[in-house]
């Protein structure tokens, strides 16, 4: 979660939202305030997030390597169960500080919403698996023309609620296979968005919102 203290009446303030937001209003006096010196906060432990990213590299590297430890463990018959749960509460924490780096709140699918994507004159259907206003990660089985990173697609969006479809452009930042052995290759794609107008920001930024809701308790200004 991230922080904020309000400098009236010194309360903390939590959104996951404070990345994008300008000012927001303290739930306790009121007052509506600037967004600054926000801080990331996890479960007994908590880091200003300037501090965070000029040490993320650093902490990807520890995920990484806390992650190989995890798996090690499974294997090992001799590692007690509170060692094992200490090791999943570690990577916990550490996944919930590198989610708090981010520039964009990022909302994960709890729902198959799908989406077309229309790359190299090619149109695939394809599963959305998580959205910010920055960029999106979706999901699809192998197609012709798998685009690679650095290519450049086209995604049509029809978003709940939203009253017209949006059409974003966007560039692929990295590709996955998920499935190494299977009769069906599934890939998973990392996009950011290209150049996104204001209108299609702002109902994919109403779509996040509604879609969290519950996850924080502010006023957005």
């Amino acid at each position: 979660m991230l922080q904020t203290n309000c400098p009236k009446c010194e309360g903390v303030i939590e959104s996951p939202y404070l990345n994008e937001l300008r000012s927001v209003k303290c739930g306790q006096c009121q007052e509506v305030v600037t967004v600054e010196n926000v801080f990331v906060a996890t479960r007994g432990f908590t880091i200003h997030r300037e501090d965070l990213n000029n040490r993320i590299s650093r902490y990807e590297k520890l995920l990484r390597e806390v992650e190989t430890e995890r798996k090690m463990m499974a294997n090992d018959k001799t590692v007690s169960e509170k060692t094992s749960q200490s090791f999943d509460q570690f990577c916990l924490t550490l996944h919930e500080l590198l989610e708090g780096a981010r520039s964009h709140f990022r909302l994960k699918m709890t729902r198959d919403l799908y989406l077309q994507m229309d790359s190299d004159h090619n149109k695939n259907k394809v599963k959305l698996i998580d959205i910010s206003t920055g960029g999106a990660s979706i999901e699809c089985e192998m197609v012709d023309n798998l685009p690679r990173p650095k290519a450049m697609i086209n995604l049509q969006m029809t978003l709940p609620k939203c009253h017209e479809p949006i059409s974003a452009l966007a560039k692929v930042v990295w590709v996955r296979r998920l499935t190494e052995e299977s009769v069906a290759e599934l890939y998973r794609i990392g996009v950011k968005f290209v150049n996104l107008d204001e209108n299609a920001r702002t109902s994919i930024w109403s779509f996040i919102t509604e879609g969290s809701v519950g996850s924080s308790s502010f006023r957005a200004s």
